[in-house]
Formats: C-alpha cells, structure tokens, sequence
C-alpha cells in the first residue's frame, strides 16, 4: 500500500493532482490526498477526484498511513514543508529549484541522511523520452566529441512576481548539460542578466558553462519575446553527429549526420553532411514519468534519478550565475 499527498495545488501543482491520481487508476499508488492551504479550491479538487482533502499540512503529519508528499507550493515554503515531512520518516518529492538557497538545500540533505529518507527534486528533463534517448546516444559515443551545447527557452507571458527566469527556466539548463556529459558541476560559469520591468526580478538572462574538456554550453532564456512564439529547444554538436530536441514535441529527436574533418594537406576542412532524419520516440508524458519514478524509488528505496544531490547542484549552479551577472566576470566552480 502506498499514499501519496499533494501539497499545493497551483499553477504546476494541479498537474501534480492530476498525474498521481492517474497513477492512482493505474494502481501505481493506492491512496492520495490534497493539500491546499485555500478551502474552496481544495474542495473543488476533491470534488473533482474524488479524494480527501485538507487545508492544513499538520494534518499529514500526523498520518501514519502516508507514505510520502509532493511538495509543489510557492518555493519559500519548500524548505520548511520539507524539513518537517522529512523529521516524521516520509519521503519527499520537491518541485524546483529546491531551495532558494544552497545552506538551505544542504540542510536538507543533512537531515535526510539522518533520517534515511528519500528526497527527489523535480527536474522534469531528465525524464523527457527524447533527452533519455540522447543521454543513451552519448554514452555509447554516437556524437564523438561534444563541442558544445545550447537551450532556448523563449515565450511572451506576464512576468512572474515571485523570481526571474534564472531559477524559473535557467536552472533546467545548468541540470540538464551537467547531466548529459555526466558532470557535476561545469569549470566556469558566465551570465549576463537584465530586467525591465521589475526591479531586481529579471526577464532575460543569458548563460555560459564551461567545461573541462572544452565543451561549452549555452543558454538563453527569455518570457518577454513574443516573436518567436513558445520555444522550447536544445541542441548539441558533436565532432561526429549533432541533434536537436523540440521539448515541446517529446515523442521525436532529430539527428544531423554531418561532420567537419580535416582534407589531407592537414591545413584545411571539408563539411560532410549526410542528410538529417527523426527518430519516432513513443510518447510519454514526463511529468508523469518523473512522478512514477518517484513512487519506484519509495517502494525500491532506489537513488532517484533527480536526487537531492543534484538538487543541491542545481541552486548552486544559479548561485553562481548571479554573481557572476553581478560582477560582470566568469566565476571558476567551487573557487
């Protein structure tokens, strides 16, 4: 038997709802319960799944029938919400960024260790099918030597009054290059950020990773561009191959044969390009992907695949781009 609880059901945590209950039907979990601190909306909720609700977290506290909680609530509260599910023995599942700070995510850590608990961060691209799919081509060498990397995340909507796009969009994209070339942390970080309509919350940012062998990794994140319509994409370049995700389109990759090779006088290249194809990729959403991992691993007791290590990283990570943005400089990782 496996309970489940949602805490929060706004903007993201709605999904969190609806996907649990899906496993729900699917026989993944057994039971699950609604959290929401606004009665009227937790009442709508249960009326609509048909499934207990409550509008206070102390209540799940007291459950000994609960087996973990999905914490998708404003991030302030993560910290808290997770510190005490953690101090009563449930595992936790915490929508990112972790924490909005690294001695914070750190704490966690610490107190999840004591208490030999599973904490599992949401970052929802490592369980998007296309990027398994290229994390698999990479390992086994298909692209050669990566060259770089770049994200785009680009759409037109009322800028959030709660944090800028760095740890609302950017903090996929530091997870995400560090986890395909299977890197903790990359050698330097430059960012450059700017805002226009808020003060201190900004609504551009423009990042650089920089790693060992030489890769690079670029990102660029904006949701002030109405030109480009949502974009959502990633592309990597290797020596070998290069491809490109459409996150927005996770059931295809699309792989370009072309390389750059040296002709025989060893002082000139030549481009070959064999043409580009779409790999079909069946269709699995990954919010729900993400959310079942979560429930193999409390049953598994199985390191999850986002854990809070990576977590940690992440809010680091976006630590360092804004002081980098602030100095104006490249800052070297971990100096």
């Amino acid at each position: 038997m496996v309970k489940i609880a949602v805490i929060g059901t706004g903007y993201w945590g709605k999904n969190h709802v609806r996907t649990f209950n899906e496993l729900k039907s699917e026989g993944i979990i057994d039971e699950l319960e609604i959290c929401e601190v606004d009665e009227k909306k937790a009442k709508e909720f249960s009326n609509i799944y048909h499934i207990p609700c409550t509008t206070d977290f102390n209540d799940l506290l007291k459950d000994g029938k609960l087996d973990g909680v999905s914490i998708a609530t404003p991030t302030p509260t993560h910290f808290e919400l997770a510190e005490k599910f953690i101090e009563v023995g449930k595992d936790v599942f915490v929508e990112k960024p972790m924490t909005t700070n690294s001695m914070d995510a750190e704490a966690l850590i610490t107190l999840a260790e004591k208490h030999e608990r599973l904490l599992m961060v949401g970052h929802i691209f490592r369980h998007h099918t296309a990027v398994k799919e290229l994390k698999k081509r990479i390992e086994r060498g298909d692209f050669g030597k990566i060259y770089y990397m770049t994200s785009t995340r680009f759409s037109y909507r009322a800028p959030r009054l709660d944090m800028g796009v760095m740890w609302a969009l950017a903090i996929h994209e530091v997870d995400i290059f560090c986890y395909l070339l299977d890197k903790e942390y990359p050698k330097e970080i430059f960012a450059q950020t700017n805002h226009f309509l808020q003060k201190d919350i900004e609504e551009l940012a423009f990042l650089v990773l920089k790693f060992e062998e030489g890769t690079l990794g670029y990102a660029f994140e904006s949701w002030m561009t109405p030109v480009e319509g949502k974009r959502r994409d990633f592309t990597i370049i290797g020596s070998k191959m290069s491809a490109k995700v459409d996150y927005l389109k996770p059931q295809e990759l699309q792989l370009f044969d072309a390389s750059i090779v040296p002709i025989e006088d060893g002082k000139n290249f030549r481009a070959e390009y064999e043409g580009s194809y779409t790999i079909p990729i069946p269709y699995k959403e990954p919010l729900k992907e993400e959310l079942r991992h979560f429930v193999e691993c409390i049953k598994s007791r199985e390191k999850p695949l986002s854990d809070m290590y990576a977590g940690k990283r992440a809010v680091e990570m976006i630590e360092i781009a804004f002081q980098s943005a602030k100095e104006n400089r490249s800052i070297e990782v971990g100096k």
